[in-house]
């Protein structure tokens, strides 16, 4: 079964691909499965054991995620570790926040081009053709997980 698992500031969320569309998935009831940043390895086998019982699927082997990184290196490396060979596609944060960053720029009146957007505790920022991170702006234009994967190309 695919999911599609965003790494957020320690924590993942995760949506089932209907399609071209994703549906989130509550995990134990929460829209997010929160991670100890000590115990990383253990907590993403815990979620997938835990997601794999939800889905009635007996085992984790019948898992398959495609993975959106977050803006943590080290967390990102490390959940994608735990995760091995259930990854079947990976995107890059800055790559998505780029699309992301475009198509909400269509909207004017969000001032995306003059502020911003927020993502995950940060500010991102288009400047000379590259994407910018820097610190949280109360102006920016605030998105959340469910923003970024409906507006992200998937294909």
């Amino acid at each position: 079964m695919n999911f599609f698992v965003v790494i957020g500031k320690n924590a993942l969320y995760t949506y089932e691909r209907d399609g071209r569309r994703f549906e989130p998935q509550f995990i134990e009831g929460s829209e997010l499965f929160a991670l100890n940043s000590t115990n990383i390895a253990e907590d993403v086998n815990s979620y997938m054991e835990i997601l794999a019982n939800e889905k009635n699927l007996g085992t984790i082997a019948k898992l398959e995620f495609e993975v959106l990184e977050g803006s943590e290196d080290n967390l990102n490396a490390a959940v994608k570790n735990a995760l091995g060979e259930h990854i079947v596609k990976k995107f890059s944060l800055e790559t998505t926040l780029t699309t992301v960053f475009k198509k909400l720029q269509r909207d004017k009146k969000l001032l995306i081009d003059t502020y911003g957007i927020n993502y995950e505790g940060y500010s991102y920022k288009f400047e000379n053709n590259s994407l910018v991170q820097e610190e949280f702006d109360l102006l920016a234009y605030t998105i959340h997980s469910n923003d970024v994967v409906g507006l992200m190309d998937c294909n």
